[in-house]
């Protein structure tokens, strides 16, 4: 496991129970509260804290402050433990942290039902060549992935995904079956995922709905998080009027956007939402 390997200890347990845990302050007073024989500090390469692992003999436990900041009495206790300090990119620990949460899930989730198609991945890596163009080794934020087709589609790209949903079951399927890579995904809640995660140039939002009266509330703060992080995202859906209701969404964040028809596929991906910032 990476986060061990960057700690260099043979096994650690983050005290956060999931990624979403990351931002709560009240992991950083459990931390405090724990006792401690001693102690190791991992900083990024320009000095910020990315976690902090604590032994009380019988065994490594850690917290992370990719997503909430250090307070000054956790250096204190680490001054007083003699902590050793490490330190590596930043990138490292967060793909680390990920690969922990995300082979949690693909352990503890029972998987979704198989629903992968190869002539969908297909189908999509094609929409997205025709849209995008060159873009080898960009990363791009697959929002809402289910099971990992578009993550498939963007590695056959040359593309980097980085995947989330919030269906532990879902994911849990990808990553059983290898179309989505544990460091590279996280389990969040999408009407919040500004909150954690970083600007991205490209996104992909794949099927999208079904957006009906009874959850386009969700989908139009799902739709407008993803805008928040992302400056070129293209969105998929099955209808013209879900698209036209995308389309609406993002010329509400002033975004350029272009609706068109796909019919590469007979069941998915049928309307297009291509959206850039202006």
């Amino acid at each position: 496991m990476r986060a061990a390997v960057l700690l260099d200890v043979d096994e650690v347990e983050l005290i956060e129970p999931n990624f979403e845990r990351l931002t709560d302050d009240s992991f950083t007073q459990i931390l405090l509260s724990m006792p401690a024989k001693e102690a190791k500090l991992l900083i990024s390469t320009d000095e910020y804290p990315l976690a902090v692992a604590l032994n009380d003999g019988k065994g490594w436990k850690c917290a992370t402050f990719l997503l909430r900041k250090p307070v000054a009495d956790i250096f204190e206790m680490l001054e007083e433990l003699d902590a050793e300090v490490l330190q590596e990119e930043r990138v490292e620990w967060e793909a680390a942290v990920r690969e922990y949460y995300s082979l949690r899930i693909a352990k503890e989730a029972s998987p979704a039902l198989e629903d992968f198609t190869p002539t969908r991945a297909l189908a999509v890596s094609d929409l997205l060549k025709e849209r995008w163009k060159n873009v080898e080794g960009e990363i791009c934020l697959d929002a809402c992935c289910g099971s990992g087709v578009g993550s498939v589609a963007l590695r056959d790209m040359g593309m980097v995904p980085l995947s989330f949903d919030n269906d532990p079951a879902l994911l849990s399927l990808g990553l059983r079956t290898g179309r989505l890579v544990p460091e590279e995904t996280v389990c969040i809640d999408g009407t919040r995922a500004s909150r954690f995660l970083k600007h991205a140039h490209f996104g992909t939002m794949l099927m999208a709905g079904e957006i009906g009266p009874h959850n386009s509330i969700v989908w139009k703060k799902i739709t407008s998080e993803v805008l928040e992080v992302v400056d070129y995202v293209i969105v998929t859906v099955g209808t013209e009027r879900e698209a036209r209701l995308v389309e609406s969404w993002a010329k509400e964040r002033k975004r350029k956007v272009e609706v068109l028809e796909n019919k590469r596929e007979a069941f998915y991906d049928n309307w297009v939402c291509d959206v850039r910032r202006m």
